[in-house]
């Protein structure tokens, strides 16, 4: 495993952790220096001053949160597919319903045929529909 860390050279670099410098109450420097990017973020100054083999076990644990993050942020994407296709499928299923509770005067101009053939015994009625008799 390399070692780069600006906030401290004994820790490894893992691209999807954000390192922090800064204090353990959260506050950030106004710089980005020791920022790299992800959504999971450790203050350095938590881990930096560990000795070297309990900041190889607590870089372990973080790289563990940046492995299961990125497994739920896989997994939220997916669900986001999902649901827009659903979506989708919802707003079909709401017009084809709309073009059966449709009166018989619109079946033609709606497009009724594309659930079934209209017979042809039926078609005068619904040209008389149509026209609003």
């Amino acid at each position: 495993m390399e070692f780069n860390l600006r906030c401290s050279e004994s820790m490894p670099d893992f691209s999807r952790v954000r390192m922090m410098d800064g204090d353990a109450t959260g506050k950030q420097p106004s710089s980005s220096r020791g920022v790299f990017r992800s959504q999971i973020q450790t203050p350095c100054a938590l881990i930096k001053d560990l000795p070297d083999r309990d900041q190889e076990i607590a870089m372990a644990f973080i790289k563990a949160l940046a492995i299961q993050h990125k497994k739920l942020t896989l997994e939220r994407k997916k669900l986001r597919k999902k649901i827009h296709r659903m979506q989708r499928r919802v707003t079909a299923i709401s017009r084809d319903l709309h073009i059966l509770s449709s009166h018989p005067g619109e079946w033609i101009e709606l497009g009724i045929f594309e659930f079934a053939r209209i017979p042809d015994c039926m078609m005068p009625i619904l040209d008389l529909a149509g026209q609003g008799v």
